[in-house]
């Protein structure tokens, strides 16, 4: 679980945003990223990265009905396809930032 906290409230015509930087993963495996309670906000398949190598950071818009109380509690997960999903560890998923664009 990753909790993140907006900077200021969502004004009209803003978009939040979650960076989620992928370290080495092994291929067929994805990130899955969803709210503490259910909320699909994306998947991350990388493609073409070389053994070993990271998959960089990817960016993901987030609902504005995903937050509660100003603060976005996510839960991330590998799956694989040769075993159940899990947790990521440190190096697969390395950050995970929230920002905020607009007019």
């Amino acid at each position: 679980m990753v909790t993140l906290a907006l900077p200021h409230a969502l004004r009209p015509g803003e978009t939040a945003f979650v960076a989620v930087t992928v370290g080495p993963i092994t291929r067929g495996q994805e990130v899955e990223v969803t709210t503490a309670d259910g909320l699909a906000i994306g998947t991350i398949t990388p493609f073409g990265p070389r053994r070993g190598q990271g998959a960089g950071t990817h960016t993901l818009p987030v609902p504005a009905e995903a937050f509660h109380d100003g603060t976005l509690a996510l839960r991330l997960r590998i799956n694989r396809f040769d075993g159940p999903p899990r947790p990521p560890t440190a190096a697969e998923v390395s950050a995970v930032t929230l920002s905020v664009t607009g007019p």
